[in-house]
Parts: structure tokens; C-alpha cells; sequence
């Protein structure tokens, strides 16, 4: 990777960011909203059930900026005609992503602290954390774990005009799955697998562990290797993506042309 590549897509995505006031809504105001109508739904229970409430607005917030500069960043080149001359720029797409994604993943994790900022004044939610450090290092964890679930979506945005779509069909169900929302095990279990495939679901258990004293988690695995499995993942995805991101440009670069219907 080209380091002065993915600082100068850093600084665009920064700029793009605060020059378009419209991606306040999806990116601040709906993880709060998001976690105030699921706290009025739990205000009369405590403990993890309210942590798992708060959590899901803030890997929302997460998730939300994770599409946006992974992948929808990629459907404004194209509409602003800039996609191609960056595929014919000497920097690799896959720095550009990068770039992005990184000033995005520090908007979600300011976001996610908010949403546990705002609902600790707010509702008064007293989640004490058992160990704030690995608390604050999980969460990272989980929204690279994330953002690299959005570099390898956005080979959908590079390749077809109708990524927009598939970005749209993932937010949710990567949202779910992940255990952010509900417990993975109300899930059926062939959707359970899915799961365990995916990094942010261990991610999420390694947070609640760090979060709540005495929590056992789901998949009967302690915190060093919710750690473990989140980095593992995470840095296989992140090959996979890079690899078809690799293959997708040079198909451009030979064909001439970088649109599938």
C-alpha cells in the first residue's frame, strides 16, 4: 500500500464529509435515535440487556459510515465521472478504500462513543464497564472488523452500477448477524454459522465481555479468543478483498470497461 495514497484519500473523504451536511442524518442522528426508541423499550430492565441496547446504536453508527466510505464513496466517482481517472491513477484502488475508510472509522467510533455518552445522561442507563481499556480496544476491534467487511463490498460498487443496491440489501442483515441487535442465538441456527463467519460477531462478544461482569458468552469462547477469531477474520477479509479489487482493475484496465448491469 501506498501510504501518501491513502492520507490524501483521507483528507478528500474528510472534506467530502464536512461539506455535505446531509450525512449527519445517517451517520449521528439515527444511531441515537436508533438506541433512544430501544432504551424506552427497556427502561424498566438493567444490565446486558440495556448494554445490548446501547451497543446496537453504537455499532449502527459504525456500520453506517463503514457503507459510506467503503462503498458508496465509489458510487459518487462514478456519478461525478471520477472513478476512471482514479483506476488509471499509479495509486491502487484498494488505497483509495483505505483512505476512506479510515476517516470514516474515526467518525463511527466518535459515534459509538457518543451513543454511550448520550445515553448514560439521557436515559441514565449506569452500564458500568468491567474493564474500560479492553472495552475501548474491542470496540476498535470490531469497527476495523467492520470496515473491512465495507472494502470488500465496495468490489460490487467498482464493478457494477447497481452496488447501491447491494450495499443497501447488507446493512441490515450484516447489522443483525453481527449480534449488535439481538443475541445471535434467537437466530436460526443456519443463520448462526453465518455468523460465526462473520468478524464484527466476535467483535461484539469480545465487547461484552470487557463490558459486563459475569457474562458468558454465546459461543462459550473467552475474551483472547473472541480477540484472536476477530483479527484472524479480519485480516482474511481484508486479503480476499484486496485480491478481487486487484483482479477487478486489471479486468478494467484490459477490457476498457468498468460497468456490469
Amino acid at each position: 500500500m501506498r501510504p501518501r495514497a491513502v492520507v490524501a484519500a483521507f483528507k478528500q473523504q474528510a472534506i467530502h464529509f464536512i461539506s455535505d451536511p446531509q450525512w449527519i442524518i445517517p451517520s449521528i442522528l439515527s444511531p441515537l435515535l436508533f438506541t433512544a426508541v430501544m432504551l424506552m423499550l427497556y427502561r424498566d430492565l438493567t444490565g446486558p440487556v440495556v448494554l445490548q441496547a446501547v451497543l446496537g446504536g453504537g455499532v449502527l453508527g459504525m456500520w453506517a459510515n463503514t457503507l459510506f466510505s467503503s462503498s458508496y464513496s465509489i458510487s459518487f466517482d462514478r456519478y461525478n465521472g471520477t472513478l476512471e481517472p482514479l483506476l488509471l491513477s499509479p495509486s491502487e484502488i484498494t488505497d483509495i478504500v483505505a483512505g476512506r475508510a479510515l476517516w470514516n472509522a474515526l467518525i463511527g467510533l466518535s459515534n459509538a462513543l457518543l451513543v454511550f455518552l448520550v445515553s448514560e445522561l439521557v436515559f441514565h442507563t449506569e452500564v458500568s464497564l468491567l474493564d474500560p481499556v479492553m472495552f475501548f480496544l474491542t470496540l476498535v476491534l470490531t469497527l476495523v472488523s467492520l470496515a473491512v467487511i465495507g472494502i470488500l463490498l465496495s468490489t460490487a460498487f467498482v464493478l457494477s452500477r447497481m452496488g447501491s443496491v447491494v450495499a443497501s440489501m447488507a446493512e441490515y442483515p450484516i447489522y443483525v448477524l453481527s449480534g449488535a441487535l439481538v443475541p445471535i442465538t434467537i437466530l436460526p441456527s443456519g443463520l448462526q454459522y453465518i455468523s460465526y463467519a462473520l468478524p464484527p460477531t466476535w467483535g461484539v462478544e469480545a465487547v461484552k465481555l470487557a463490558a459486563v461482569e459475569g457474562y458468558q458468552s454465546m459461543m462459550g469462547a473467552d475474551m483472547l479468543v473472541d480477540i484472536a477469531m476477530v483479527i484472524l477474520l479480519t485480516v482474511l477479509y481484508f486479503l480476499i478483498a484486496r485480491f478481487l479489487l486487484k483482479r477487478i482493475e486489471r479486468r478494467i484496465l484490459e477490457t476498457g470497461s468498468s460497468t456490469v448491469y
